[in-house]
């Protein structure tokens, strides 16, 4: 990543959309190689990118751990399964089920949990959030494809999951493994069975989507400012 170290807690977006908005959150935040690294209030934190699939996201997933991260939180977009969701809520994923073949090479195919300790943070701050966010808790399906998904596929994951990505298991395996904490917070980016798809052609409702990315900075201070002393104590 070109850096030699990482804060103990790191924000782990995947897309081009969200890190911008994760920086310009930093107090005194500067680069670092291919990492930004700045303050939450007494609490140094670092931006990586992942790059978008779980093979991806290994290995900076692995290099992060490596270098001494103890709180691993993603934050960036899914896609909603259940057509009871709209683009612009925000999706906090309380366990991954692998469909994606990094995950199950490493574990089998299991699914994996959130930190609990984590969960309990985000309910809290998304419960005093802005008026009007639309919030769950949820499992997310990770799979390898995006732009050849098809209505099968979206059945068979919606069977288990109310939302897709496609980095958040091998995220929570990882962590999992190495003792670390991890949290993904994603808002919905597209709802393909209600024709909601910004990559469709058809109207789109892009102010929500680009509040709701908003709505994840404003939650990503939150989480890092209320996180208990002995997951990551201030520096």
């Amino acid at each position: 990543m070109g850096c030699v170290a990482v804060a103990p807690v790191v924000f782990l977006p995947a897309t081009r959309a969200v890190p911008s908005r994760l920086v310009k959150s930093l107090r005194r935040g500067k680069r670092d190689g291919d990492t930004y690294r700045g303050k939450i209030g007494a609490r140094d934190v670092s931006v990586v990118n992942t790059g978008v699939g779980a093979p991806s996201a290994e290995g900076k997933v692995l290099a992060c751990l490596g270098l001494g991260a103890k709180v691993l939180l993603r934050f960036d977009l899914c896609g909603a399964l259940d057509a009871g969701m709209t683009v612009g809520d925000v999706v906090v994923a309380e366990r991954a089920v692998p469909f994606d073949n990094t995950t199950r090479l490493i574990n089998g195919g299991e699914e994996v949990s959130a930190s609990p300790v984590l969960l309990g943070v985000a309910a809290d701050v998304l419960a005093n959030a802005r008026r009007g966010l639309r919030y769950r808790e949820a499992a997310v399906a990770t799979v390898d494809t995006f732009h050849h998904q098809t209505d099968e596929m979206h059945r068979k994951w919606g069977r288990k999951a109310a939302a897709v990505d496609m980095e958040t298991s091998v995220i929570y395996c990882l962590a999992r493994r190495a003792g670390a904490h991890a949290l993904a917070v994603m808002a919905v980016s597209d709802v393909r069975s209600g024709g909601l798809d910004p990559f469709g052609g058809g109207p789109f409702p892009y102010k929500d989507l680009y509040r709701a990315l908003d709505d994840l900075a404003y939650v990503a201070v939150k989480i890092v400012e209320k996180l208990p002393a002995a997951l990551a104590p201030p520096g």
